[in-house]
């Protein structure tokens, strides 16, 4: 049966380097391009309701609902790609055999750097990184009580409004952070491309392990 034409067609955008949980995800064959490419939720994350956006970028569209606890790598998509949001145990019984999402070696404090692929480069006010709190549970999913309660960074265009700006504010392709330097071993970190003209973020999740 082919897909509808809506789906078919790659719209908005994933990371494609490193291998995020979307990407283990089409590997593994649960998901196509396209379902990666649209982990659309309310960008108004961690908070839990939709309404304005946060200061001084009141002038932005409104956030509609973010995604709820237990459903954020996936922005809150509830479909198949509701497996990224899996735990190891989950994934296995999937998949009918053993598996852990693999995990990306990464230092303390070092330069983490993110490739895109946009097929819909929307106004782009700009990215947020969320990493998991020491001594969060692998064995549950990722919730608000499993992540730190702030971003550890925030890379956002300041232009307002951004409908004088929307030539300057374009999605970054490459783009880097500089990690936390006091984390250790496996954590999950939460980056969400936030659009300035609509009311979603674009959710990417990676698994690291720090040496």
């Amino acid at each position: 049966m082919n897909k509808p034409e809506t789906q078919a067609q790659l719209r908005h955008g994933r990371v494609t380097s490193p291998s995020s949980r979307g990407a283990v995800a089409i590997e593994l064959g649960l998901l196509g391009d396209w379902q990666v490419n649209e982990m659309e939720g309310g960008k108004n994350f961690p908070a839990l309701t939709a309404g304005p956006f946060q200061a001084p970028y009141q002038t932005d569209s409104d956030s509609v609902t973010p995604p709820a606890d237990g459903h954020i790598l996936s922005g809150g998509k509830v479909d198949q790609r509701d497996c990224v949001n899996f735990t190891n145990e989950e994934l296995s019984r999937k998949l009918g055999r053993p598996f852990a999402w693999p995990l990306l070696n990464v230092d303390p404090g070092q330069t983490f750097k993110v490739t895109w692929k946009y097929t819909a480069p929307h106004v782009t006010r700009g990215y947020s990184w969320f990493i998991t709190k020491d001594g969060w549970d692998p064995k549950q999913r990722i919730s608000r009580a499993q992540l730190e309660p702030k971003s550890f960074s925030d890379d956002f265009y300041t232009q307002v409004p951004y409908y004088s700006h929307s030539a300057e504010m374009v999605a970054k392709v490459n783009h880097e952070v500089k990690l936390p330097a006091n984390k250790k071993g496996h954590h999950v970190i939460v980056l969400m491309w936030i659009v300035a003209n609509t009311g979603n973020a674009f959710y990417q999740a990676f698994d690291v392990d720090f040496k």
